[in-house]
């Protein structure tokens, strides 16, 4: 199994802390920092098999899944792990246990534990089904990851990664799974509540803006038929309408961020879907 973790600002002791969680239970790690200074030295102690990578900018997620894929498929690793700096596993070993014994009896799909923060569904058996899923503490084999083809850089850098990873995978026949037993916690952001009425936000910039409403389209459209009214309304309530009430009640920036919004849509709309 091959790890990939990317890094953003994050500090060195919630990095060590969260890494050195799961990192001693996978065979390499790539840590795919997009930090403004290069962190190399946090790890120089470190008795993890680390392939440190800076690259002085934030270039999101994608490149450095379609990085690990190419490590994985020159060294012949059988899965890859996907990892964000701020998640922290409970029992990452024991995750990994379950995998190897599903994998050796040709049970060959993407596996998720359940996402504490982000899950909320009824636990009724040990391996249940999951439509959708988010990208840290998933673990893709290398043979799903090359049907494929890797991950759209260009059409999802960052934004609905996640959901086309999730549909692709479907699109090529197999399935996505959540192994229960196994817990990972992760916030999906850090909620404010601003303005005069308070409301709860992400406050999201004006390049964070642009990049979700885009993304999330061109997933839409990308999979259609795959998408179900409350994909629908996913996509219109919360990454538009939503949205556009947060910035004009509470949020920061406002014309700016309208801009970036409406900006998202023609370029989410327009963009020449391969």
């Amino acid at each position: 199994m091959l790890g990939v973790v990317t890094l953003y600002n994050t500090t060195r002791e919630a990095a060590l802390d969260n890494i050195g969680r799961y990192a001693v239970s996978v065979d390499r790690l790539i840590v795919w920092d997009n930090s403004a200074d290069d962190h190399r030295h946090w790890f120089d102690d470190c008795r993890y098999n680390i392939d440190y990578h800076w690259t002085g900018r934030n270039t999101c997620i994608a490149p450095a899944i379609n990085y690990g894929l190419s490590q994985a498929l020159e060294h012949g690793y059988q899965a890859l792990l996907l990892m964000d700096d701020d998640s922290q596993w409970a029992d990452f070993a024991a995750y990994r246990r379950d995998i190897e014994k599903l994998m050796s009896e040709g049970r060959l799909m993407v596996y998720t534990p359940y996402v504490d923060g982000t899950d909320n569904f009824p636990v009724t058996a040990d391996i249940q089904e999951k439509r959708l899923f988010i990208n840290s503490g998933t673990v893709i084999p290398t043979q799903i990851l090359q049907a494929i083809g890797g991950v759209d850089e260009a059409a999802f850098p960052l934004d609905a990664l996640d959901h086309d990873l999730a549909f692709s995978i479907r699109e090529k026949g197999y399935s996505a799974v959540c192994l229960t037993r196994h817990h990972l916690s992760h916030s999906l952001g850090y909620p404010q509540r601003l303005g005069p009425f308070k409301l709860f936000t992400p406050n999201y910039n004006r390049f964070r803006t642009y990049s979700m409403t885009r993304s999330h389209i061109i997933c839409y459209r990308k999979h259609r038929a795959l998408m179900t009214t409350d994909d629908r309304d996913y996509l219109y309530s919360e990454i538009i309408r939503r949205k556009f009430i947060r910035i004009i009640l509470a949020e920061p920036d406002k014309l700016r961020r309208i801009a970036a919004l409406v900006m998202g849509i023609f370029s989410g709309c327009t963009y020449k879907i391969q």
